[in-house]
C-alpha cells in the first residue's frame, strides 16, 4: 500500500510505494500457472495502484529535475560572477602597462611570426605570439595595440 513521507528539508510530501515481496501476483509471475478468477480482482487492484504510483513518481521526478535545472543555472551564474570578480584581485592588474609592453616585446621579438609545415600534406602551423597575447584580455590587447613595435 502506498504511503506518504515528508521531506526532512522542505516538508513537502513525497510519494513512496511499498511493493510487497510476498504478494500473490509475484508467485504467479514466476510460475506457469494461470491466475484464478479469485486472483484477478486483486491483481487488477495492485496493477492500478502501481500505475498510479508510477504517475506520481514521474511527476515528482519531473518536478525535481526542474529544481535541479534551476539550481544548475543559479550555480553557473554564481560561478561566472565569482570568476569575474576573482580576476579583480589578480596581481597582473597591478603591472604597469609599460612593463607588460616590455615583457611582450621580449616574447614577440624572440619568437616572431613563424609559419611552418612538417610534411607536405599537413596544414601550416602558425606561431604568432603577438596575436595570442592580444587575445588574452582587453587590457593586454590595448597594450599590444599601443606598442607598434610588437606588431
Amino acid at each position: 500500500m502506498p504511503r506518504t513521507l515528508l521531506c526532512t528539508r522542505c516538508y513537502k510530501e513525497l510519494f513512496t510505494s511499498d511493493i510487497s515481496p510476498n504478494s500473490p501476483s509475484r508467485d504467479l509471475l514466476h510460475s506457469s500457472r494461470t491466475p484464478s478468477e479469485s486472483d484477478i480482482p486483486q491483481i487488477k487492484q495492485n496493477l492500478a495502484e502501481s500505475l498510479a504510483g508510477l504517475v506520481k513518481c514521474d511527476a515528482q521526478i519531473e518536478e525535481l529535475m526542474g529544481i535541479i535545472a534551476e539550481l544548475q543555472q543559479k550555480r553557473a551564474d554564481l560561478k561566472k560572477y565569482v570568476d569575474g570578480h576573482h580576476s579583480l584581485l589578480s596581481s597582473m592588474r597591478k603591472f604597469p602597462s609599460e612593463i607588460l609592453g616590455e615583457i611582450f616585446g621580449f616574447c614577440c621579438s624572440e619568437y616572431g611570426l613563424s609559419v611552418k609545415r612538417e610534411k607536405s600534406l599537413e596544414p601550416f602551423q602558425v606561431n604568432a605570439p603577438a596575436l595570442v597575447l592580444s587575445q588574452i584580455c582587453s587590457r593586454w590587447r590595448d597594450v599590444m595595440i599601443s606598442s607598434p613595435s610588437l606588431w
